[in-house]
This record gives structure tokens, C-alpha cells and sequence, in this order.
């Protein structure tokens, strides 16, 4: 379809006279009138009533009215979107995130994040630890941030640390004042622990065997945000760390450490040979300024 015959179309309804219309495209009143005949014969309907002095548009001009003017205001938003695609403010900075480290570190660094930076789009991909090799594999995203140890090709590791799990308690539970609590301590406590296969409890289980420890579980729950509502409302205890619990648990749940120390490890990657966001950077430093504090809190 005709561009300039729409354009045409779009000027006669607008200002009412074909020497407007005329005018306003800096083209002659035949070439003008001409256009207007082209998209007639093209869409196959006659758009206006013609008289020796005005043209005046038909019911069909009517209703063929917005679609044309939203196909020619979508054309001539071409250039600054465009614009915007050269400055990246419409592609978003991605993420690639598993499941354990998102509630706790990656979405409070998004939120800093987005104070810092509001114009940056984000998109969050959240993912469980099974799946998260197919997403590297497709490269993706800009940032990553796993559970050691991960199995996967075509990264680049930016960072990793190892924190501890400690004890998730209620706050004013008469063991939440230790200065770190043992398998013995918590004979009599109910103990709400994640399902097998996921790596918290993995970890901890290995731990205790070694150490010929045991811990018996009471309720069993799918991941650890069920685990920490449980123990925010009361019930019981668990293991976690700063980097898991959600900001919405700090009020009414304390961490205390644990012997024997078990450690989770954390890390930071990017797709290897890659063009990242210009964004990444910023974002990297939200997410390790969080992760410091929680760190030494």
C-alpha cells in the first residue's frame, strides 16, 4: 500500500480541502487527488463524494480512518524507536537466575537497581538448577547468577563465594541468642527441612553424616520460601542464608550459626564472547554491594 497515497488520505480528512490537503504535502491538487484515486482502486472502496467544489467522505472513509492513521503513526515513530535501539534503552539487561538466589539477592538488586537506573528495562529469567543449562546454552542473558558447582559450557565465571547456612529461627526463640547452635541443640525443635535433591539439604546432610550427626526432619517442604514462612509464622526452623531469605522474613526471623559449617557456594557468570548490555556493569555493582552487606550483617 501507497505511503503517500494514506499521507493523502489521512491530510483531506484532517483539513477538509483538497487544497489544503495539497498544500500541506507541498504536491499539486491533480497529484493529490491522484493518490486518493490509487488507494481507492487498491482497497477496492470509494473513500470520498465528489463534487466540483469539495470532497466529503464516505461512511467507509469513516471507518478506515484510525487504521490508517495508525499505520502511518507507527511508520513515523520508526526513526526514534530506532534511536532508541542505538541507545539500548528498549533492549532489556537480562538475567538468568536460579530459583535459591532470587528472592533474597537478585530481586533486592533489581529493585536498587531500578532507583539507580528507572530508564534500564530488566528482564528476569527465574529458573530451577535442572533447566538452567539450556538457557546458558542458548547465551541469552547478560547476567548469571547459580549454585555451585554448575555443569555447563560457554560461561564466563565473574565471581563466586561460599556462605554458610546457618539456622533460621523465629525471632525471640529462646535459642535465637547463641552465638552458634549444634545438631544437639536442636533435638527438641521441629525441624522443616527442603526436599531431597535440592542442594541446601544435600549439603547439610552430607555434613552431618560425616560427622555422624543426625537430624530428624518434621515437615518437609518443596523450597525454602515455603521453609522460611513456616519458620517466620512459628514453626519450626531451618537452614538458610542472608543471600536466600527474603527481606519480607528479617522482621520476625533470626539467622544464628551452625556447627558443623556447611557452606553454599554462589556464583556470577556471563556468556563468554559476548556483547553485554551496557547496563551490566551498574547492575553487577548493585547485586555485590548487596551481597557485601548481607555479608556482614
Amino acid at each position: 500500500m501507497n505511503l503517500k497515497s494514506l499521507r493523502a488520505f489521512l491530510h483531506i480528512i484532517d483539513e477538509g480541502t483538497l487544497v489544503a490537503a495539497s498544500r500541506n504535502m507541498n504536491l499539486s491538487q491533480p497529484a493529490v487527488s491522484r493518490l486518493i484515486q490509487l488507494l481507492e482502486e487498491e482497497i477496492g472502496t470509494k473513500l470520498f463524494y465528489r463534487d466540483q467544489k469539495s470532497l466529503a467522505p464516505t461512511p467507509e472513509a469513516d471507518l478506515f480512518y484510525p487504521e490508517a492513521q495508525r499505520v502511518v503513526s507507527a511508520i513515523d515513530d520508526f526513526p526514534g524507536f530506532f534511536q532508541q535501539l542505538r541507545d539500548n534503552t528498549l533492549v532489556p539487561l537480562r538475567i538468568l537466575c536460579q530459583l535459591r538466589a532470587a528472592n533474597g539477592l537478585v530481586i533486592p538488586a533489581m529493585v536498587r537497581f531500578a532507583k539507580l537506573y528507572p530508564d534500564v528495562r530488566v528482564a528476569l529469567d527465574v529458573q530451577p538448577r535442572h533447566e538452567l543449562s539450556r538457557s546458558i546454552q542458548q547465551a541469552k542473558f547478560d547476567v548469571g547468577v547459580y549454585v555451585v558447582p554448575l555443569q555447563a559450557k560457554g560461561i564466563e565465571v565473574i565471581e563466586m563465594r561460599e556462605m554458610p547456612l546457618q539456622v533460621l529461627l523465629p525471632k525471640g526463640h529462646r535459642l535465637a541468642v547463641r552465638p552458634y547452635l549444634t545438631p544437639k541443640d536442636m533435638v527438641e525443635e521441629k525441624y522443616v527441612a527442603v526436599r531431597r535433591g535440592l542442594m541446601a539439604r544435600e549439603a547439610m546432610d552430607r555434613v552431618l553424616a560425616r560427622a555422624g550427626e543426625t537430624l530428624e526432619v518434621f515437615h518437609e517442604v518443596s523450597g525454602t520460601a515455603a521453609a522460611h514462612r513456616l519458620v517466620a509464622g512459628g514453626i519450626g526452623f531451618t537452614f538458610s542464608d542472608p543471600t536466600v531469605l527474603e527481606p519480607g522474613f528479617q522482621d520476625n526471623t533470626v539467622l544464628v550459626p551452625w556447627q558443623p559449617e556447611v557452606k553454599i557456594g554462589l556464583g556470577l557468570f556471563s556468556p563468554q564472547n559476548y556483547t553485554p548490555h551496557e547496563a551490566t556493569g551498574a547492575f553487577l555493582d548493585c547485586l555485590k554491594g548487596l551481597w557485601d552487606e548481607q555479608v556482614d550483617s
